[in-house]
């Protein structure tokens, strides 16, 4: 019987109202920041409410007066009333002021500076807008920091004024920087034990001598961590030295020279699936590192040992040599194969990155009833490109990547052969928060012996980055007894239309099509479905359900994935 009194005591307290006539937008919004009487409730003693409620006025004007309204007028009243109290205003804001001049001068050696010029050229494009005291105070904000960013790191203003003429609703703004001296980087000291100096010094965009540039200190920082071989990276530049240089200390904490992982996951083409790697972060004061990896699934398993080292610019460039093994086995056919290999990495001048390379591959694989034994060397390349608005969560780029490869025979290659793969993702916004995605693959073989060409040099289609609604690598070409053999060419395009329902949530809709082919069998499948769309921390995931739309062994499939597509 004493429980709900008590209850009622406790209950909080809710807010009271304060009701705001007369404005609208951002003089609404920043007018309620202003008032302390927003933040009282019910509760709060009336004495304390008819304290702030007197200087309510004041507030307000305040507020509008940030946003450039100086003749505002306000009716108000404050009723209590059944426990609580209401506070009412009707505000009229008045004229609003407008810039009428702007003048920035760049004095000291900053003056002929071009990017201080730029900058100054864009702050003058202000007259003749509203006055938001808020903008005033960003222009200051933009010299000093484009002057601590550049190296005058001893500017200040020498004048800062925003005159207000309210009779004539009218301000003025003048502005004069005196930038001083431009700083450059003095001596660099890097504290590290782990690497050669002078492989280290690859990573560091700054040198001895240039002017002091804070983009510089920052893409060095970031350098060296994607480097791979540092766990910490402290960069101290020592700005107030009175020197005209100034002196920079990187400190590198190396990260362990062996990492292992382990991993169990699911993969809706190949099945469950564990993984195991193992990196060698140096193998010498050069910074070669050896990297492998083993995989076993049902349908895929692999297992790959790389030897890697980098080149004069070793986040984009680098050479391997490496050797792998797989073992791939879908209902139609069943192949082992060996490979060793020969890599060159680099990132071109256009940002596509490219790798040129040999394989020397030995594939044993059985089609059906037939086994087949083939020894290729295959020179090749690779060119891709990726361009996103956002790494983990685009909404519009693209990525595109070329394949080029053959071989002829000879005595280390069993078939003659040429082949080329181009695969586009495109991705555009749409009204509503949604994007459409288009995806298309077109592959072509020129092959004299197809039956001694390899299942990993064959064209299949089905399964999650192909058509969905079909089994992995279920479409292609058949023999006389129903096995799928694969296909010469190769041609997928797919759309599809995905809407965000929730912050971190959507949903999608899409229609696949197409098969992989020979000339004399040409027959286009199509998949359709829904699919389910968590934008994790980590990247999207997606979850979709397709039906095949034509003869399939079965009647549905779930596909999950996950990492963004561009």
């Amino acid at each position: 019987m004493l429980a709900l009194p008590f209850l009622g005591l406790c209950a909080p307290a809710g807010f009271a109202t304060v009701l705001i006539t007369g404005l609208e937008g951002k003089t609404a919004s920043n007018t309620r920041l202003m008032l302390s009487l927003e933040k009282e409730k019910c509760d709060t003693p009336e004495w304390k409410i008819r304290s702030l409620y007197a200087k309510a006025e004041q507030e307000i004007d305040q507020a509008l007066r940030a946003l450039g309204y100086y003749h505002a007028s306000v009716k108000k009243s404050l009723v209590f009333k059944n426990d609580c109290w209401t506070a009412d205003f009707d505000i009229a804001a008045g004229p609003q002021v407008f810039v009428d001049q702007v003048s920035v001068t760049i004095n000291g050696s900053a003056k002929t500076n071009l990017e201080f010029q730029k900058l100054r050229d864009n702050l003058l494009k202000i007259a003749g807008s509203p006055l938001d005291h808020s903008q005033y105070e960003k222009m200051k904000t933009r010299i000093e920091a484009l002057a601590m960013e550049t190296g005058y790191l001893r500017g200040s203003f020498t004048e800062k004024k925003l005159l207000i003429d309210k009779q004539r609703n009218k301000a003025q703004i003048k502005l004069v920087f005196d930038s001083g001296p431009r700083k450059v980087f003095d001596e660099i000291v890097v504290h590290q034990d782990a690497l050669n100096p002078a492989f280290v010094a690859k990573y560091i965009s700054i040198n001895s001598g240039d002017f002091y540039n804070g983009t510089q200190l920052a893409k060095t920082h970031a350098n060296l961590l994607k480097s791979g071989y540092f766990a910490t990276v402290d960069i101290v530049p020592d700005t107030l030295s009175a020197e005209q240089g100034v002196p920079v200390t990187i400190k590198l904490q190396a990260k362990k020279q062996h990492h292992y992982s382990f991993g169990v996951g699911f993969d809706t083409d190949i099945g469950p699936l564990l993984s195991a790697a193992y990196t060698n972060r140096r193998l010498n004061q050069q910074g070669h590192y050896l990297s492998s990896e083993l995989n076993l699934s049902p349908v895929l398993s692999t297992a790959d040992v790389t030897y890697n080292v980098p080149l004069a610019n070793p986040l984009n460039d680098a050479f391997s040599l490496g050797g792998g093994f797989k073992r791939e086995k879908t209902d139609t056919f069943d192949t082992v194969s060996s490979i060793l290999s020969a890599r060159l990495k680099q990132t071109l001048a256009n940002n596509w990155k490219q790798t040129l390379y040999t394989d020397l591959d030995y594939e044993d694989f059985t089609i059906g009833p037939t086994r087949t034994k083939t020894l290729l060397l295959v020179p090749g390349g690779n060119w891709l490109k990726s361009v996103s608005n956002n790494p983990l969560r685009p909404s519009k780029g693209y990525r595109a990547n070329i394949a080029l490869s053959g071989s002829y025979e000879n005595p280390l290659s069993d078939v003659s052969f040429l082949q080329t793969d181009l695969s586009l993702v495109w991705m555009q916004p749409f009204f509503w928060d949604s994007k459409f995605i288009l995806h298309t693959e077109m592959a072509a073989t020129l092959v004299d012996q197809f039956d001694k060409l390899p299942p990993s040099y064959r064209f299949y289609a089905g399964g999650i980055n192909s058509i969905r609604g079909y089994g992995y690598k279920e479409l292609g070409p058949k023999d006389h007894l129903g096995n799928v053999i694969g296909g010469k060419f190769l041609s997928v395009v797919s759309i599809e239309y995905e809407k965000t329902v929730f912050d971190d949530w959507g949903i999608a809709a899409f229609v696949d099509s197409g098969n992989a082919f020979n000339p004399d069998s040409m027959l286009f499948k199509t998949g359709a479905g829904l699919g389910v769309r968590w934008y994790s921390p980590l990247g999207p995931v997606r979850v979709d359900f397709a039906v095949p739309l034509n003869e399939s062994d079965s009647s549905f499939q779930i596909h999950f994935a996950a990492g963004a597509r561009i």
